[in-house]
């Protein structure tokens, strides 16, 4: 230490003092840009790819026409704009804007709308432009888009965010949702690869192959591929509105340019003029070209538009040059504008092919970083957008023109086109196409009337429903690419521990009870958690103050004893001092949120529901109040009133009841209503609030990847206690340390009794200690200097007998994180329940109160201990037993009968069992079976197959 105080050798680390400042808490004036910059390109991409992107896109979609009464009707979109959310038009409010919170609040879609400007001619005649709004799409929070965009922390704090919101993510139906970045294949790259299963793709298809994946300005890409054939020929494929397509490739390089077939031939074969066997393979390949009758590009041209104009959806007017220009300006190298740029890349990709048939080219790596690009939210937004744009196919029905009653003008009707998902992993995009049946008959209509008409034509064109992002739900796990690196970013010493319990860190991290948010009143999640004490932890990295995590804190110091005691810390198991447990050690709660619409219990058209109670009615008396709802703060247990509802036409009342067995606190009510405002007093979300305190079998971590199950919450009295009185938090099996190697855990224990001890905070930030300047030194003479052992350890006493223990015992200070994974949530009983209605055997699921599933591995345990009487009553008397009758005579299950009753007027009245095969009674004999294998017996039967048992 030196003469100012200080310790030596390292510079001062993190400073708790900020915690007792009286300006803590108060809002900044700026957000942190630490924060910010782990959304910057979620957003930056998304803010491009609303902006110049969405213009650019849309310039690039074909135009949309069709024919009627010999004239040609063009529609083509020339821009379009998204804005920012707000209420619709008409709509009494004295806030337009609409706000992520409120979404959140009321499980909606925060999203703008769509409009584009829409030019339209009669017969290559410009009509004019006109502004027809398209639909709804998602906007990103935080982009420029957003109203939260550039608000200060005091103002996100008025409209209900977090004074830190990142954004980054969209909200659809009330729930954040983030598009991951993809890992793509290089754009505009030719990539040489060996896939074994391109051999199946037809006869002669080998697995050699050079894949480009060509990608335009605005982001729309298309994957071609070439293949090399046995013959030594080569096959281009590329996709099609998701089909995929393939062409020899002498028709495509033919198509492409008018060179002869000379100059064609020698820019092929340039750099192997002497390779014979590539000279011929050329040669054949322009052969193919010249059999099929087509000399010349004009015919090869003609020849291929003839053959997949039935696939592109064109007018009839286009000629079949026109429609194979088209396929090859929309599949053929599309980042490319000129022809001839075309025909030059695939004569490249070619000569690749061949160098890596004949083994002249290494195969390359499409796993490496070399050939990979991210692609980014924006990226993968824009694209969705524009192909949700190009899925407006166009078709006349026949049968309206056949119609005798032909209205003055033909109305357009929408047909809803089921979308098909996307193939990036991942990730589900279903977009709404609407198709054109039937067209416009009068071409005299006014502006306003074709607006109209247009309006039907494009109507919710672009709206992306729930299955569009891959979503989660919560701060701490909103950004899985961001936080893999962040999250490990936290971990104390961690060049000190095993590679691997990182990793674990890294996962468990995201799996914290923790407290992720500031705004619980304002939320409406299906579940939250919240850890109600949490710490500030004494031993953190540089990292964690860079970030502020103290906002967003994740675990409680505690006192950590590495002793064996009682057997009851075995196998990862820890022991928890019942008095820290009952002072509120990691005590916690789950936020549940549950909306009730009353329009969902009530006829189509039906207005007569809503929430309230009958005055004087004995099922709600001092249970719910007079609208129905339950009092805030009432606790709840299973079979108390819920809520309860009235029909204003009967005045019937109806009262719902809870049925969870887990007794909760109503933490808030929210009444929703609907985007224009006008909805009445149908829609409530109850958020509940459940104490979920430690309890046996819950789950712990440090910070090291050591993860334990609370085994036993052990009396204060019994539990080993230092020289100084000091009892533990927790007691730590030592057998967890040598084959983990989590060497950090051990520093930072030293460490955080050190900090305790000084009243310091200290700096764990990786590779800030080395061998000559050791970690175990500095913590060790800071110990010692406030009167403890070097090593960190101490003489533990017994708490049940007082003696002293024999053994050094290692205590120090471990920051602990409760984690997500409880009892309560998991735990399955059952004795006796409900059954299937066909097998009779008990059914399964915890929510419906099952049984758990007894297979041959759990039998096979069971014979080990020899327990057959065990093995006989779990799989048979309490699962499906029942009481058979069998003929000892045939065998058969099915052939025994009941014989009809008797007359009213006989005095017999004991009915037999009869075999209907042998004609016989006295073979009848009862048998106990599982009621499953009578089933098995029946359905063999049913399938000619005869089950005969021997039970003599």
């Amino acid at each position: 230490m030196d003469p100012g105080g200080r310790w030596r050798g390292l510079p001062s680390g993190p400073s708790l003092k900020h915690l007792t400042d009286p300006s803590y808490g108060v809002p900044p004036e700026q957000q942190k840009a630490a924060l910010q910059e782990l959304t910057r390109a979620h957003v930056e991409s998304f803010n491009y790819a609303v902006r110049e992107g969405l213009s650019h896109a849309v310039q690039d979609i074909p135009s949309f026409e069709f024919a009627f009464k010999d004239e040609r009707i063009s529609l083509t979109i020339v821009d379009a704009v998204i804005s920012p959310p707000t209420v619709p038009k008409g709509t009494i409010c004295k806030e337009l804007n609409v706000y992520p919170a409120e979404c959140r609040g009321r499980r909606s879609t925060y999203r703008g709308k769509l409009t584009a400007d829409i030019s339209w001619a009669v017969n290559g005649i410009s009509k004019g432009i006109i502004k027809q709004f398209l639909g709804y799409v998602p906007i990103m929070v935080k982009s420029k888009l957003c109203n939260l965009y550039n608000l200060s922390p005091r103002a996100l704090i008025e409209h209900h965010e977090e004074a830190e919101e990142m954004g980054g993510y969209f909200i659809i139906n009330g729930i954040e949702k983030v598009i991951r970045m993809l890992i793509m294949p290089r754009r505009n790259f030719p990539i040489a690869m060996v896939r074994p299963k391109w051999k199946s793709r037809g006869p002669g298809y080998t697995q050699f192959g050079v894949s480009m994946h060509c990608v335009k300005g605005e982001y729309s890409a298309v994957n071609m591929n070439l293949h090399y054939l046995e013959n030594g020929t080569v096959m281009l494929n590329f996709i099609y509105r998701k089909e995929l397509f393939f062409l020899p490739l002498g028709f495509a390089l033919k198509a492409l340019v008018s060179f002869p077939d000379y100059q064609i031939f020698q820019e092929l074969i340039k750099g192997k003029e002497d390779d014979s066997f590539f000279r011929n393979s050329v040669s054949q390949m322009l052969r193919i070209v010249m059999e099929e009758g087509c000399s010349t590009q004009k015919q090869v041209l003609n020849y291929l538009g003839e053959c997949f104009r039935v696939k592109l959806s064109l007018p009839d007017w286009y000629s079949n040059e026109q429609a194979a220009e088209f396929l090859f300006n929309q599949c053929i190298c599309i980042h490319l504008k000129s022809s001839t740029e075309k025909f030059y890349v695939l004569c490249l990709m070619t000569r690749k092919l061949f160098a890596l048939a004949r083994g002249e080219c290494m195969e390359e790596n499409p796993d490496s970083l070399v050939n990979q690009e991210v692609l980014t939210p924006g990226q993968l937004f824009l694209m969705f957008l524009k192909g949700s744009l190009l899925s407006m196919g166009c078709h006349i029905d026949p049968t309206v023109l056949r119609e005798k009653r032909i209205p003055p003008w033909m109305e357009v009707v929408l047909v809803p086109v089921t979308g098909k998902p996307s193939l990036y992993p991942g990730l589900l995009l279903f977009t709404t196409p609407c198709r054109l049946v039937r067209p416009v008959q009068n071409l005299d209509l006014g502006k306003e009337e074709l607006i109209g008409t247009m309006e039907q034509l494009f109507m919710n064109i672009a709206i992306f429903e729930d299955e569009v992002f891959a979503g989660v739900t919560t701060h701490q796990e909103l950004f899985p690419h961001s936080l893999l690196s962040v999250i490990a970013n936290f971990i104390p010493f961690s060049d000190h521990n095993q590679s691997p319990r990182n990793m674990y860190q890294c996962q468990m991290g995201k799996q914290t009870m923790g407290f992720p948010l500031l705004t619980y009143q304002d939320r409406s999640d299906n579940k939250l958690y919240r850890l109600q004490t949490p710490q500030s932890p004494l031993v953190r990295p540089y990292m964690y103050d860079y970030y502020d995590m103290d906002n967003y804190p994740i675990g409680t110091n505690a006192i950590v004893a590495v002793i064996s005691y009682t057997g009851y810390d075995m196998e990862d198991a820890m022991i928890l001092n019942k008095a820290s447990w009952e002072r509120g050690f990691a005590h916690g709660s789950v936020y549940k949120s549950e909306f009730i619409d009353l329009s969902e219990k009530i006829k189509q058209g039906d207005d007569s529901l809503v929430f309230g109670v009958k005055p004087g009615d004995p099922r709600t008396l001092r249970k719910l109040d007079g609208d129905g709802l339950p009092f805030i703060g009432a606790a709840l247990q299973y079979g108390d009133p819920y809520y309860g509802y009235l029909n204003i036409n009967t005045g019937e009342s109806f009262v719902m009841f809870y049925k969870s067995k887990e007794n909760c606190i109503v933490d808030n009510i929210k009444v929703c209503s609907n985007d224009a405002g006008s909805g009445k007093f149908k829609c409530v979300c109850i958020t509940m609030r459940v104490p979920r305190n430690p309890t046996i079998g819950d789950k712990f971590a440090s910070r090291h990847g050591q993860k334990g199950i609370l085994s036993r919450l052990w009396p204060a009295e019994d539990m080993p206690f230092t020289e100084s009185g000091m009892v533990p938090d927790i007691l730590f099996n030592p057998h967890g340390f040598p084959s983990r190697m989590t060497i950090g855990m051990l520093i930072e224990s030293m460490a955080g009794k050190s900090a305790a001890l000084h009243g310091l905070c200290h700096d764990a930030t990786p590779f800030t200690f080395s061998e000559e300047n050791s970690a175990l030194e500095y913590f060790g003479e800071m110990l010692k200097a406030a009167g403890y052992n070097f090593y960190g350890t101490e003489r533990l006493y017994s708490g049940i007998s007082g003696v002293e223990l024999e053994a050094d015992i290692f205590i120090g200070v471990v920051y602990y994180q409760r984690l997500r994974h409880m009892v309560s949530d998991k735990f399955q009983v059952r004795t006796t329940g409900a059954r299937d209605k066909v097998t009779n055997q008990p059914i399964g699921g915890r929510n419906v109160q099952g049984g758990i599933r007894f297979g041959e591995m759990e039998r096979d345990a069971l014979l080990a201990h020899g327990t057959s009487f065990l093995l006989h009553d779990r799989l048979f008397n309490c699962s499906d037993r029942s009481v058979a009758h069998v003929c000892v005579g045939c065998g058969s299950l099915l052939s025994p009968l009941l014989e009809k009753p008797p007359p009213s007027w006989s005095a017999m009245r004991n009915r037999k069992y009869n075999c209907v095969l042998c004609g016989r009674s006295d073979t009848i004999d009862t048998i106990s079976v599982p009621y499953v294998f009578r089933y098995f017996v029946a359905e063999l039967a049913a399938m000619n197959i005869k089950v005969k048992l021997d039970v003599a």
